[in-house]
């Protein structure tokens, strides 16, 4: 693990959103713990406090911020956002064709989609740290 304190943020924060959707959609398939709506708030307030916490620290690590997006990390980043932006859009035909045929309720699918389009990004940057691809 880096001894950069933005990596460190950003290896916190990843892991976060991906337990807490993970825990979600475990509550939800066993439907046990609070509403859907609850688990959103939750999800969301870890990613804007992720957010914040990275914010606070490059203002506190300048030097380390400029490291810590180096070409190896930063192209670690963008990677796990495209795989999160075509992971939704083939979870998003699916969920379209599931409700096309009466499978599925949309309202349903438009709530499904919030699990794969915060977490894939986290997780696959989070893989990509774990395997020492990126810091």
């Amino acid at each position: 693990m880096s001894t950069n304190p933005v990596s460190r943020a950003r290896l916190i924060g990843s892991a976060a959103i991906v337990i807490a959707t993970l825990a979600a959609v475990a509550a939800a398939l066993l439907s046990i713990g609070p509403s859907g709506l609850t688990w959103a708030a939750i999800i969301g307030g870890i990613a804007i406090s992720y957010a914040i916490f990275t914010f606070v620290i490059s203002l506190r690590h300048p030097d380390a911020a400029d490291a810590a997006w180096d070409e190896q990390n930063s192209h670690a980043y963008r990677n796990s956002i495209i795989f999160g932006f075509w992971s939704v859009m083939t979870v998003f035909l699916i969920f379209l064709a599931l409700s096309l045929t009466n499978r599925m309720d949309p309202a349903m699918a438009f709530y499904w989609l919030g699990p794969v389009l915060g977490a894939v990004p986290s997780a696959y940057y989070l893989v990509a740290i774990l395997r020492g691809h990126a810091e």
